[in-house]
């Protein structure tokens, strides 16, 4: 030891064994998945230079290790992003002061640039021996995660350990991605006996590729921040496009192609709640998100998954100001023993909460059926919708038209008129799209063909819903 060199003397790293320590890290996991998320050689580091400082080691050969999160910014399809990267290959990732501190100063800098944040987690807990300020760090984390939200776009990025609290930092996210073999849970599947209950928020997973691939495509669909307002960029397919007389089959994914411009949209958490799909896509250029029934599961019937599953969605479309496209085909709630004990009461209560308080843009198009509560939760008038239409073919009514006429017309099944005859005469007057208009409460009928047109028209005409002096609300010119 140089006994000259205050360095070196009081255990600290030299310029160069940072420098070092940095260049050890470059072919680690952390460093792979920020070249599958950001466009190539746009990550930008902040805070590399940070390390636990050595003093807070019981051991002094890991006085060198540097902090086990990367933070920094970059461009994903030229567009500004921030992210937070917990890197298993420094201290095993470890949370401590300096890690929360890296976070913190990171999202200071993504709020003032009104940019998305990426978070990859891939922790191993914190250290024992830093004590309060170990579980403080956690804290810091959960203020900051939650300040953030409604204000910004964030993604989570499951890729390794996201056990604990991590875990409800993580779910505090807006979106959260999990890639295969990463755990998620606070309390061990080995311990509880079931499988991890933290996948049911999932909006994808996958190998690391595809993991990343989704986040992309994802964060091309959202607006930056709240502030945006509504976006509508110039279309780039036919606003007049007319479908013809297709059959969607009960399928919600293929609704959704055939109204987004040019057939593309990204479908969130697609495996959880199948019976309904919840899309961001863009529709006469405007970006939007899509709720759509999927009749096709489970006759489309609201569950109480489904039920939270829009009403995340719909919370997170109002908060950006992201126009809301409803397209119902359900016959109302699902009844069985599961979804009650599932508190179904209060998840339909949310989800009705989530329509009535969005004041964005909301437009509802009644399909195939809209049977008692479904017509009356899914983007209803009753609920704020801004545009409600019904195809000329759907079948609207508080019971389906079997259960009607066993209801209310049994007594006039004759010899001459038959049960079957009957249920015919409800769907055309009972039940059919007509009379439900004729209540006001859905603004015309019209053909499958028109749909998209009929959609792309609405949207247009709303961009402006809201702009006004008191309102904070913008549009982005055409």
């Amino acid at each position: 030891m140089n006994p000259f060199n205050p360095t070196e003397l009081c255990g600290l790293p030299s310029a160069d064994e940072l420098h070092n320590a940095l260049l050890e890290g470059e072919n680690s996991d952390a460093r792979e998945r920020i070249a599958l998320l950001f466009d190539q050689d746009t990550f930008v580091e902040t805070g590399a230079y940070a390390k636990r400082g050595f003093s807070d080691f019981f051991a002094t050969e890991n006085s060198n290790e540097l902090e086990g999160v990367i933070t920094g910014y970059g461009a994903i399809d030229g567009k500004l992003v921030f992210a937070f990267v917990e890197d298993a290959s420094r201290m095993g990732g470890m949370i401590d002061e300096r890690h929360a501190a890296k976070i913190a100063n990171l999202y200071a800098l993504a709020l003032k640039n009104g940019a998305p944040v990426i978070g990859v987690f891939n922790a191993n807990g914190t250290d024992i021996f830093a004590g309060t300020a170990g579980l403080a760090a956690y804290g810091r984390i959960l203020a900051t995660v939650s300040a953030a939200s409604g204000r910004i776009p964030q993604i989570a990025l499951i890729a390794g350990k996201c056990i604990g609290l991590s875990a409800a930092i993580a779910s505090l996210f807006d979106f959260a991605v999990k890639e295969d073999g990463a755990s998620f849970y606070v309390s061990s599947p080995d311990l509880i006996k079931k499988g991890e209950l933290s996948d049911k928020i999932l909006a994808f997973h996958g190998d690391k590729g595809p993991s990343a691939g989704f986040i992309r495509a994802l964060v091309s669909f959202l607006p930056s921040n709240a502030n945006v307002g509504t976006i509508a960029n110039p279309p780039t397919d036919k606003l007049e496009r007319m479908l013809g007389n297709v059959d969607f089959g009960g399928d919600g994914q293929a609704i959704v192609a055939s109204i987004a411009d040019n057939g593309i949209f990204c479908s969130v958490a697609s495996d959880f709640a199948p019976e309904a799909v919840t899309a961001f896509t863009t529709i006469a250029g405007v970006k939007c998100g899509v709720v759509a029934s999927s009749a096709s599961v489970n006759e489309g019937r609201i569950t109480a998954n489904s039920a939270r599953k829009i009403s995340r969605f719909v919370n997170f479309c109002d908060a950006f100001s992201l126009p809301i496209v409803t397209l119902v085909d359900s016959m109302g709630l699902i009844m069985d023993v599961d979804n009650e004990k599932a508190f179904f009461a209060p998840e339909i209560a949310r989800l009705a909460s989530a329509y009535a308080s969005a004041a964005c843009p909301k437009v509802t198009v009644l399909l195939d059926h809209a049977i008692g509560a479904s017509f009356a939760l899914l983007g209803s008038k009753a609920l704020g919708a801004d545009i409600v239409y019904a195809l000329e073919t759907a079948e609207i009514c508080a019971l389906p038209a079997d259960a009607g006429v066993a209801f209310a017309w049994d007594r006039y099944i004759t010899l001459e008129k038959t049960r079957e005859e009957l249920v015919e005469e409800w769907k055309k007057t009972v039940s059919s799209a007509a009379y439900a208009a004729s209540s006001g409460e859905i603004d015309d009928v019209i053909s499958t063909s028109e749909l998209r047109a009929r959609v792309c028209s609405a949207l247009l005409m709303l961009c402006c819903k809201g702009i006004g002096p008191d309102d904070g609300r913008r549009i982005l010119p055409l």
